[in-house]
């Protein structure tokens, strides 16, 4: 066949089928709350509660204020979760409500001491936001200390006068031991640029993290 002006007619080139763009992926609810949490772990634990807000929490988890809120509906209520999702993943609190059948109190007490260097290492924004919430007495703090520190806070202070009784940790009020292991399993992570720039050492690499755990061993313990 041939087209009009005289040239061999060729086939038209078969069309190909449109196709509408690849749609987006959907994010999945988890996912974005997850995002969210992070998010106000790290607002709430370097401004505060005071000085966060719902609307900058959205902004850095790169979403909209209405999805934050419809999923947490309040900064109150955000907060709380935050704090729940953190306790929920406490390591060295479900030790303290765990303890291994026959083990001493030394044997139980070094293993919690390492579960909480460990803990603080790999969320050290969860010690800056308990300072930040400790330094006052306040409606957060009576409801922190009620449902999550109170307990574990017993739970640690027998255990040390156990191991005093025992004759394994050295002598001293419950008490003031609790907040001494607590600081230095907490404090290098926390501060952990002025930790480097200071020792030349990364407090959250598995080296020091054992390097602390052996120091508060040989301070708690009489036999380090």
């Amino acid at each position: 066949m041939s087209d009009p002006d005289g040239g061999k007619a060729t086939d038209a080139p078969a069309s190909k089928p449109i196709t509408s763009a690849p749609k987006q992926r959907r994010r999945q609810p988890e996912d974005v709350k997850a995002r969210i949490l992070e998010a106000a772990l790290n607002a709430f634990a370097n401004f505060g509660y005071e000085g966060t807000s719902t609307r900058s929490v959205a902004m850095e988890a790169n979403v909209s204020l209405s999805l934050l809120l419809y999923h947490f509906g309040s900064k109150d209520a955000l907060w709380i979760a935050v704090v729940e999702n953190l306790f929920l993943h406490t390591q060295g609190s479900k030790l303290l409500h765990n303890r291994p059948k026959g083990s001493t109190a030394a044997e139980h007490l070094r293993a919690v001491v390492h579960a909480y260097v460990e803990r603080f290492a790999k969320i050290p924004a969860l010690h800056r936001l308990m300072t930040l919430e400790g330094h006052r007495i306040s409606q957060r703090l009576v409801w922190l200390c009620e449902n999550y520190i109170k307990e574990d806070f017993q739970l640690l202070c027998e255990l040390i006068a156990e191991g005093q009784r025992e004759g394994s940790v050295h002598a001293g009020d419950p008490g003031r031991l609790r907040y001494a292991i607590i600081a230095l399993a907490t404090v290098p992570s926390a501060v952990a640029g002025e930790y480097e720039y200071l020792t030349g050492k990364n407090p959250v690499s598995p080296i020091e993290i054992q390097s602390s755990v052996d120091f508060i061993n040989r301070l708690v313990f009489k036999s380090g």
